[in-house]
C-alpha cells in the first residue's frame, strides 16, 4: 500500500496545485477598484533608460511649426474594429473591438489600448529612431493627414496617409484597413537627407482601457513572441532585474492578456527591448499604489511594412488571421488533448447552441469512453479492499520497526506475496486514475483559456461560464455529489485510515476552491460525478459482486 499511497497523494496534490494556485494568486493580488482611473505617474527611476520616454516638449516645437499641421485624430471602422489614430507621432489612441460586451449586457465595444497614460510613457505604435534628435522630431511632429477627401469616421476599406517633411527629415505612414477582419497593414518610411533609417515600434505599455487587470479579460498581462520554433512568454516578474534586450528572428510579437492581444507581424530579424514601467493609482484606501505596466520596443530595421492585429484569442479567429497565431493561446502541457477537446466542444455547441449543454454532453462522452477504465478501477479497488485486513495484519507485525530498519524489506516482501497470491496489482486502484487525469487537466485548461466560453450563457443564474457561479450553487452541489460518489464506490474511501480521511476531505477542499473557479469547470465536475454514479449503477447491474461488502481473503486468484 505504500506505493499506492504515494501515487494517490501525488495525484491529489497535483489537483490541489492546479486549482489552488489561481485562487491564492487572486487573494494575494486583488483586483484594484474598477471605478478608479490611473493617477499621476511617478517620475521614471534612474535605472530605466530614457530612450523609451516620449520626447521632451521643447524638442517638438520646431517640427510642429515646420509641418503647419493641426492636431487631429482619424477614426477608421470596419466590421470588427474602430481605430483612432493621432496625427501627433502617428500613435494609436484607441482600438475598440466591436460586439465584445460582457454577458447579459449590450454587446458594446471593448477597449484594448490603455487610456490616460502619463506623458512620460510611450504610446502604442509610436516609432522610435536611434538618433535622439531625429526621434524627437518624428515622435513629436504633427503629421499632415490625407484621407482621400473623406470626412468624419472612415468606413473601411480605407487608406490613410500621414506625412511629415522638415529639418531634412521625411517620414510617412500609410494605414490600410480592410472591410472585414482584425488585421491591418501599416507602411513605414523614415528618411534623413534621403537615407532610409531603421526604426522600432512600441507595443504597450499595458493592455486594456486601464492598462492593468488582476482578474478578467486583461489579466495575466505578458509579452509573447515566437522564436526558434517555440513561444516565449515574459511576465512582469521576468523583468524585475531591469529591461531585457533580445535579438531574434520572430514573425510576431504580442502584447498579450487572458482573452485579448494586440500585436505586430513582420518577417525578418528583430531587436526586442522588454521593460516594465511604473504607473501609480489610488487604491481602495485612497493611497498611492504602484502598478507595473509591460511594454515592448520592437526593432524592425528598415522593413517597409508590417501587419498589426487587434483580436480576441479565439482559436478559429487567430487561425484565420495566421495559423501560427494560435500559439498565443497557452493550453499548457496538455495542449495535444485540449485542442481536440475544444474542437469537439465547438462541434457539440454547433448542434445544441448552448455551451453549458455542450459541456454536459462532452462530459458524458468522455465518461463513456473511460467506462472500461472505471470498471477496471472498481474491480481493483474491490480486490484491494478485500485484502486490506491481511495487509494490515502484516504491517502491524512490523510497525515497531524504524523506517530505516532493513527488516522492513521483509514486510514489503510479504505484502507483495499476498498480492501475487490473489492476482492483485497494488497500483491497480490508482493507475486507471492516471488515464483520467490528463482529460481532467486538459478540460480544466480548455475552460480556463478558451475565449469561446467568455460570456457563454447556460441557464438562469449562470450567465457567463467563464466566471464563478455567483450563488455558489454548482460548486456546492459538485462537492456533495463527489462525497456521495466516494461513499458508494466499493472501497472508494479505502480502509486505510489516512487514505480514508484524505478521500473524504477531498470533496470539501475542492468545493472551497471551486467557489472561485469558472462555473463551466464546476459544471464539468458536477456532471462528471453524476455520470460516474450512473455508470456505477450500470456496473452494479453487470457485476453485482462488486457492490457487496468486501470479505477478507475473498479475492481469489482465478
Amino acid at each position: 500500500m505504500d506505493m499506492e499511497k504515494r501515487v494517490f497523494l501525488v495525484l491529489m496534490l497535483s489537483m490541489l496545485i492546479l486549482l489552488g494556485v489561481p485562487y491564492i494568486y487572486r487573494q494575494i493580488y486583488p483586483a484594484p477598484p474598477a471605478s478608479q482611473a490611473p493617477a499621476v505617474a511617478r517620475p521614471k527611476p534612474a535605472a530605466v533608460r530614457p530612450e523609451a520616454e516620449a520626447p521632451p516638449q521643447a524638442a517638438r516645437t520646431t517640427p510642429v511649426a515646420a509641418t503647419s499641421a493641426k492636431p487631429e485624430s482619424v477614426e477608421i471602422e470596419n466590421d470588427k474594429l474602430i481605430l483612432r489614430w493621432s496625427n501627433r507621432g502617428v500613435t494609436l489612441e484607441s482600438a475598440l473591438l466591436k460586439d465584445m460586451g460582457a454577458a447579459g449586457e449590450k454587446r458594446t465595444a471593448l477597449e484594448l489600448i490603455p487610456q490616460s497614460l502619463p506623458a512620460t510613457l510611450p504610446r502604442p505604435f509610436q516609432l522610435r529612431l536611434e538618433d535622439e534628435d531625429v526621434d524627437s522630431i518624428v515622435s513629436g511632429a504633427f503629421y499632415a493627414v490625407d484621407t482621400g477627401g473623406r470626412q468624419g469616421r472612415l468606413r473601411a476599406p480605407a487608406e490613410v496617409t500621414f506625412r511629415y517633411s522638415g529639418s531634412g527629415i521625411e517620414a510617412w505612414r500609410k494605414i490600410r484597413v480592410p472591410a472585414s477582419g482584425y488585421a491591418i497593414e501599416v507602411e513605414v518610411e523614415v528618411r534623413e537627407s534621403g537615407r532610409s533609417l531603421p526604426y522600432s515600434v512600441f507595443l504597450g505599455p499595458g493592455i486594456g482601457a486601464s492598462g492593468y487587470e488582476v482578474q478578467g479579460d486583461f489579466s495575466n498581462e505578458q509579452i509573447v513572441f515566437e522564436s526558434g520554433g517555440s513561444v516565449e512568454r515574459y511576465q512582469k516578474k521576468h523583468l524585475d532585474g531591469g529591461p531585457q534586450r533580445l535579438e531574434l528572428s520572430s514573425r510576431w510579437v504580442a502584447m498579450d492578456s487572458h482573452y485579448f492581444s494586440y500585436l505586430l507581424m513582420a518577417d525578418g530579424p528583430k531587436k526586442l527591448t522588454l521593460k516594465k514601467s511604473d504607473l501609480f493609482r489610488n487604491n481602495a484606501k485612497a493611497q498611492k499604489e504602484r502598478v507595473p505596466l509591460l511594454s515592448a520596443q520592437v526593432g524592425l530595421g528598415r522593413a517597409p511594412s508590417f501587419r498589426a492585429v487587434f483580436a480576441p484569442k479565439g482559436l478559429e479567429t487567430l487561425r484565420q488571421i495566421d495559423p501560427g497565431l494560435t500559439r498565443l493561446i497557452d493550453y499548457g502541457w496538455f495542449s495535444l488533448i485540449v485542442k481536440p477537446l475544444l474542437y469537439a466542444l465547438k462541434a457539440v455547441y454547433g448542434w445544441v447552441g448552448n455551451y453549458g449543454w455542450a459541456i454536459i454532453i462532452l462530459t458524458f462522452l468522455i465518461n463513456l469512453a473511460l467506462f472500461p477504465v472505471r470498471y477496471k478501477q472498481m474491480v481493483s479497488m474491490k480486490k484491494m479492499s478485500a485484502l486490506q485486513p491481511k495487509i494490515k495484519s502484516i504491517q502491524d507485525k512490523y510497525k515497531r520497526l524504524k523506517k530505516d530498519d532493513p527488516r522492513r524489506q521483509e514486510m514489503n516482501a510479504e505484502v507483495m506475496a499476498v498480492y501475487r497470491e490473489h492476482g492483485v496489482n497494488p497500483l491497480g486502484g490508482c493507475l486507471p486514475l492516471l488515464v483520467q487525469m490528463p482529460f481532467l487537466f486538459a478540460f480544466y485548461q480548455m475552460l480556463a483559456a478558451s475565449f469561446e466560453l467568455r460570456g457563454a450563457h447556460f441557464i438562469w443564474w449562470l450567465k457567463d461560464l467563464s466566471k464563478p457561479d455567483p450563488y455558489y450553487i454548482t460548486p456546492i452541489v459538485m462537492g456533495a455529489t463527489w462525497l456521495i460518489q466516494t461513499k458508494i464506490t466499493p472501497g472508494g474511501a479505502g480502509t486505510d485510515p489516512m487514505q480514508r480521511r484524505m478521500m473524504m476531505m477531498m470533496p470539501v477542499v475542492f468545493t472551497f476552491f471551486f467557489l472561485s473557479a469558472s462555473s463551466g469547470l464546476a459544471v464539468y465536475f458536477l456532471f462528471s460525478n453524476l455520470f460516474g454514479m450512473m455508470f456505477q449503477l450500470v456496473i452494479q447491474k453487470l457485476n453485482p459482486e462488486l457492490m457487496k461488502p468486501a470479505v477478507a481473503g475473498g479475492a481469489k486468484k482465478r
